[in-house]
């Protein structure tokens, strides 16, 4: 069996322009066949980098990015980087999975909105997330725009904590409350459990797999807690 690298970081001194691959070629290559089987996603395209082909996968809804040399004998995972030290895997992550803005469920979501509210902003957060907790605060500041929060919880406590604020008479404190790390004294509720529910299959169906995670009205995801992409947006 061809040997398969695992490359957290490849740094690239050489970039060149995207031009479409031979795909039938790139797809019938027996180190692709047999990663596409192995990891049980299914082939959606290749584009010709130069040196190396870009070969992009699904799952769902969900799309990823991987690499394989000309020669067909090495796959590597992880992420490009030009000489300009910009991460060209995450943005071309983020415009492969863009996501159709106008058929986000946001009745399902927790809905703020600050001044105008003319900037549209979904965040996918998790209660417990050190880093959505971050964003939070710091979305506070800002003005003039709406926030639609869906729960994504990543564990059983913050599951249980998602519920509670969905079973609140106030769901705005709360969720500031929970943000905080204060208890909820609150009781469960089965109508609380519904809407978490929902909301994580909403995330569920966009292959996220961690938080935060915002998507802005264009569709295009911001992962983690990127200050300076969310500034350029709400500004």
């Amino acid at each position: 069996m061809k040997k398969l690298i695992a490359f957290f970081v490849v740094i690239l001194m050489m970039w060149s322009c995207k031009t479409s691959a031979d795909v039938s070629k790139v797809k019938d290559l027996e180190i692709v066949k047999n990663f596409l089987q192995k990891a049980n996603v299914e082939f959606s395209e290749a584009n010709d980098l130069g040196n190396i082909y870009e070969v992009v996968v699904s799952r769902g809804k969900s799309k990823n990015i991987f690499y394989v040399t000309k020669d067909g004998k090495y796959i590597l995972l992880g992420e490009l980087i030009d000489k300009d030290i910009k991460n060209i895997t995450r943005e071309r992550g983020n415009e492969i999975n863009k996501v159709d803005f106008q058929s986000i469920p946001f009745g399902d979501a927790i809905q703020i909105k600050k001044g105008t509210g003319a900037k549209k902003l979904v965040m996918i957060t998790d209660l417990n997330c050190p880093y959505c907790k971050k964003a939070y605060e710091w979305l506070k500041t800002k003005d003039n725009y709406t926030l639609y929060v869906f729960f994504m919880p990543l564990s059983q406590p913050s599951f249980e904590k998602s519920v509670k604020v969905m079973c609140s008479k106030d769901i705005l404190t709360a969720l500031s409350d929970a943000k905080a790390g204060k208890d909820l004294s609150v009781d469960k509720c089965e109508a609380g459990e519904a809407k978490v529910k929902k909301q994580v299959e909403f995330a569920q169906s966009l292959g996220v797999s961690g938080t935060p995670l915002f998507i802005i009205d264009s569709g295009k995801r911001i992962e983690g807690f990127n200050q300076q992409a969310l500034e350029d947006y709400l500004k």
